[in-house]
């Protein structure tokens, strides 16, 4: 009956699923940015990983805290008096300006005042404080401050030289249970992958972000879709960078490191699926088998040097420079996107006249993005033929309510994919796009169904590359039980040049 199930159309199956999904309302979680910020996963997340608007706020902000609301009337009263001796450790939004006054050996943001105290010594011991006073009026913030119980404030020396109380390293792991019918094993119980994760801030001014892959498990081997090839196949630190915010006190952002290059809109585990990532960012060009093969795919980590800013709150701009290793050239990418409606790239929410009738773009929001890529892969430094590739694309996303629907399209050229064959130039020119449509059923049940297509096609045809297709059909519901626990149940149907692939996947993916 299974195995029937499997080969039925992915959308019945899809609806199937939906009928037997069950949600309870209990969510609770722990991985390390909410720790930092004492702050659910939801406040980022529509279903962990999959980010909304202010986990995206979140990244492009090198994972400072911003706001998620805005201030309130009382927001911007005078504080009280402070208490003598008893500090309370500031929220974590954007830092306030220095005060007038402020000793001029204070380095880095943050409260200048506390650190002024602390550096002469103002800051006792929570014995000789002074009976607590009435608490002053809560603040409206989306970051909730939990003052810390007597006896346990953060040490001068961790304030003084920004090191994060708490250690910021999480674990994601994932374990699926896959169907494929053309394997000898149809059934494959996996475990996919288990991952190290570092990030945070020093003082809002250095953030950072380190993954380590201590575990990654190869796909199945008889699909003949070129994308299932993991982002991260071996053990690996595949992402390990820093971002200098606001770099000599201009609204430019320096990063450097290995990471995955600002091109899409979307980074590769923002999705709700547990199995492919979206197909432009995916592909390479070309078959291993013949020897024709460009290993370049948009969504891969590498070493880079980057430069982005946000302009006017809703305009985010990106370009950097790739050192490929082997190879003494650079490539180079950039990026653009505009916001349209909803919170703006600082997580400022739009005014709303409630006196004014109720509009469709009061829940209408729409991000465009677009992309471009220039590089050369080839073998080393030698004399031996190179290829020479670009990657162009347009990506873009609209949210209403509970819609979110995303629709991306991408172009490639790649003059010399063949580089064994010295006097053989195959050109191939690649055209790939994918709409994708979700929709949240609950606040922790998620449904979507995704479409993707993928032509390559080479000129002159005499060089022998047979072209090369791929449609696929995904259907997908993720549902949290918890905030840092996804369960899916995935089913895609995926037609390429001589082959039917039918994968069905239950997976389970976490962190802590």
């Amino acid at each position: 009956m299974i195995r029937n199930l499997m080969h039925a159309s992915p959308f019945l199956l899809f609806f199937a699923l939906l009928v037997a999904a069950f949600a309870p309302d209990s969510a609770h979680a722990i991985p390390a940015f909410t720790r930092s910020y004492k702050v659910e996963c939801s406040t980022c997340h529509t279903i962990f990983p999959e980010l909304n608007e202010y986990g995206d706020a979140f990244l492009k902000n090198s994972y400072v805290f911003v706001s998620k609301v805005k201030k309130t009337a009382k927001d911007t009263e005078p504080p009280p008096a402070p208490i003598a001796k008893a500090v309370t450790i500031p929220k974590p939004v954007a830092s306030p300006a220095a005060p007038v006054g402020a000793s001029p050996d204070i380095q880095g943001a943050g409260d200048d005042e506390l650190l002024r105290k602390l550096k002469n010594g103002a800051m006792t011991t929570t014995e000789t404080a002074e009976p607590a006073q009435p608490p002053a009026p809560e603040a409206t913030l989306s970051a909730v401050e939990t003052p810390q119980p007597a006896g346990e404030q953060k040490s001068e020396g961790l304030l003084l030289s920004a090191i994060p109380e708490q250690l910021p390293i999480s674990f994601t792991g994932a374990l699926n249970i896959v169907y494929d019918n053309k394997a000898v094993n149809e059934f494959d119980f996996s475990t996919r992958a288990f991952k190290l994760h570092a990030g945070g801030h020093f003082r809002e001014t250095v953030g950072f972000f380190a993954t380590y892959v201590a575990y990654s498990e190869q796909p199945p081997a008889s699909t003949g879709n070129t994308s299932v090839i993991s982002t991260n196949n071996k053990t690996d630190l595949t992402e390990f960078f820093v971002s200098w915010r606001h770099l000599l006190d201009t609204p430019v952002n320096l990063k450097v490191g290995r990471m995955q290059p600002k091109l899409g809109l979307w980074k590769t585990n923002n999705k709700l699926s547990v199995t492919n990532n979206y197909l432009p960012y995916t592909y390479t060009v070309g078959g291993q088998s013949t020897g024709q093969q460009s290993v370049f795919r948009i969504d891969q980590t590498q070493d880079a040097l980057e430069l982005n800013s946000i302009l006017g709150k809703r305009f985010f701009v990106a370009v950097g420079a790739v050192n490929r290793k082997g190879q003494n050239s650079k490539e180079g990418y950039g990026h653009v996107s505009y916001k349209f409606g909803g919170a703006d790239y600082l997580a400022n929410e739009p005014e709303i006249d409630l006196a004014k009738e109720e509009s469709i773009l009061d829940f209408l929001t729409i991000n465009i993005g677009g992309y471009g890529y220039v590089g050369k892969n080839g073998s080393a430094n030698s004399n031996d033929p190179k290829n020479s590739f670009y990657r162009v694309g347009l990506d873009s996303e609209l949210l209403y309510k509970s819609l979110r629907l995303r629709l991306l399209g991408g172009y490639g050229d790649d003059d010399k994919v063949d580089t064994i064959a010295v006097n053989q130039w195959t050109r191939v020119i690649s055209k790939s796009g994918t709409i994708e449509a979700e929709y949240a059923l609950r606040s922790n049940l998620l449904a979507a169904c995704r479409y993707e297509y993928l032509q390559q096609v080479a000129s002159p045809q005499k060089q022998g590359f047979s072209d090369q297709y791929i449609r696929r059909y995904i259907a997908t519901v993720g549902y949290n039980p918890y905030e840092n626990l996804k369960l899916v149940a995935e089913y895609k149907y995926e037609l390429v040049t001589s082959a039917i692939n039918r994968l069905g996947t239950l997976g389970l993916t976490f962190g802590f």
